[in-house]
């Protein structure tokens, strides 16, 4: 069966709150690290399709392989976007009233290399979750036979 628009929708929209609650939580200078150079490169991809494949049940079961890998790569790019829009505005709004915070260089960035960085950002994490997806892929699938 071929990719739907419910089920990009459904993606898109897990992916935005699973980004934007890691954004929350990346606030914490201790988690961040782990968050954005862990996480949301290779497993925020997992994490959704997952997500999607346990509140919709057999909704993964009917797509191809390329379908799937395709959501994992979409599920990463968006979940990165999310992540990206709600962190940096809340970084620079604590560093206005803890000067000692980190910004991560956030304060740093025009809009322009701004936007390149998303952009760049985004295809990268498009790559690596999209092979998470063809994971996740291979795992429904062999539980399917089973």
């Amino acid at each position: 069966m071929a990719l739907n628009i419910e089920i990009l929708k459904k993606t898109a929209i897990y992916s935005s709150i699973s980004g934007a609650g890691l954004a929350i939580i990346a606030l914490i200078p201790a988690l961040m690290p782990v968050i954005s150079l862990f996480l949301l490169p290779f497993l925020s991809g997992i994490i959704v399709l997952t997500a999607l494949e346990k509140l919709n049940p057999n909704t993964l079961k009917t797509l191809d392989t390329k379908d799937i890998t395709l959501l994992g790569g979409a599920a990463g790019s968006i979940c990165c976007g999310s992540f990206l829009i709600i962190f940096a505005p809340f970084v620079l709004f604590l560093k206005l009233f803890i000067k000692t915070y980190y910004t991560y260089g956030i304060d740093f960035l025009n809009f322009f290399l701004a936007s390149v960085l998303i952009i760049s950002v985004m295809l990268i994490f498009f790559a690596t979750n999209a092979v998470g997806g063809l994971l996740t892929s291979f795992l429904i699938n062999s539980f399917n036979k089973n």
